[in-house]
């Protein structure tokens, strides 16, 4: 132990950096880390509100997430953080201890936390999912603080909208704002300390510090309201419920018209408004009269408020989850 002490405090004076990050360093060579430094300009308290402490570290879990599942499914805005590969990542990333001067939150990740491939990679062929993780909070906070800067708000929407990959999220300016204390009008500086197992890009600095002054959180709040809002034109398969049948008798004594279908669309309930023919009213009718019954279909489900769109509707089937098998209607 003496030893060590000794080399840690030679590379100290070597490389002028303090015994404490060295030894941190060395204690999580195998954890890739982000830093959130908080800082004020106020010379008469040198404390946070707890409240807001609190806010940090759910900022700071809400960061994790919603880059990890951009990282897993890109998207403009993630309904629910919940995918499993994302929750688990969270349960591995540990906070570190603060630093001198000023309050600084250190969380991290082991970089071979999560065995699988992520879809937005961000780091070359040999990443992981946990590198790919951190690399997205990096990207998606500079493409935000630069968007600001620049005062190009509505171009970074719009390239997040036409991009089937984006990099940021709602999620992530929510994340960003639970930084910012209106009382206190503190700035946040965030860093990274990499993982040497996991060969970093030349293109990616090492060094660089990512700095939010504090008025640019509204135009942040800005951003994501704008990401909230947009929603991308759907056409898959869809299952979920009947909620309500607003049909009318036709010549030939059949109900056909519209329907509210509860769709489950990313882990999520979404109202879909469709005109059904008199067969499907019939299918949907049967649904309707049994609890839990479910329907099944393809169509193109369209942005809006809810009840949205539905269009293209086509296969469209009654499904009895007591036995998993096809009903016919009634």
């Amino acid at each position: 132990k003496e030893a060590s002490l000794r080399a840690i405090q030679k590379l100290s004076e070597l490389h002028r950096i303090s015994a404490n990050n060295i030894a941190f360093s060395i204690k999580n060579v195998r954890d890739d880390v982000v830093k959130y430094r908080i800082s004020t300009t106020r010379t008469d308290d040198d404390s946070l509100p707890l409240e807001f402490a609190g806010e940090i570290i759910k900022g700071a879990e809400l960061m994790l997430l919603s880059s990890a599942c951009t990282v897993i499914r890109p998207q403009v805005h993630h309904p629910r953080l919940s995918l499993s590969e994302a929750v688990e990542l969270l349960s591995r990333a540990r906070l570190g201890q603060t630093e001198q001067g000023s309050f600084i939150f250190k969380v991290s990740c082991p970089v071979d936390a999560i065995d699988m491939q992520p879809s937005l990679n961000l780091g070359g062929e040999d990443n992981s999912f946990a590198r790919s993780t951190m690399l997205g909070i990096k990207h998606g906070v500079n493409a935000i603080v630069s968007a600001v800067e620049a005062d190009e708000l509505n171009e970074l929407v719009d390239v997040a909208r036409a991009s089937p990959s984006p990099i940021i999220s709602s999620n992530l300016c929510e994340a960003l704002i639970r930084f910012h204390h209106e009382d206190i009008r503190n700035n946040v500086d965030l860093s990274f300390q990499w993982s040497p197992r996991i060969r970093l890009p030349q293109s990616e600095s090492h060094s660089e510090i990512i700095s939010i002054r504090s008025e640019y959180f509204e135009r942040i709040d800005q951003i994501r309201r704008e990401l909230r809002s947009i929603e991308r034109e759907r056409e898959e398969s869809f299952f979920g419920t009947v909620e309500q049948l607003n049909g009318t008798m036709g010549d030939d004594g059949r109900r056909s018209g519209e329907a509210v279908l509860g769709l489950l669309v990313d882990g999520a309930i979404v109202k879909a408004r469709v005109l059904l023919d008199a067969d499907d009213y019939s299918k949907a009718l049967t649904a309707h009269k049994h609890d839990q019954w479910l329907v099944t279909l393809e169509g193109k489900l369209h942005p809006g408020r809810q009840p949205r769109a539905l269009s293209s509707l086509r296969s469209f089937r009654v499904i009895d989850p007591t036995t998993a098998a096809e009903s016919k209607s009634e």
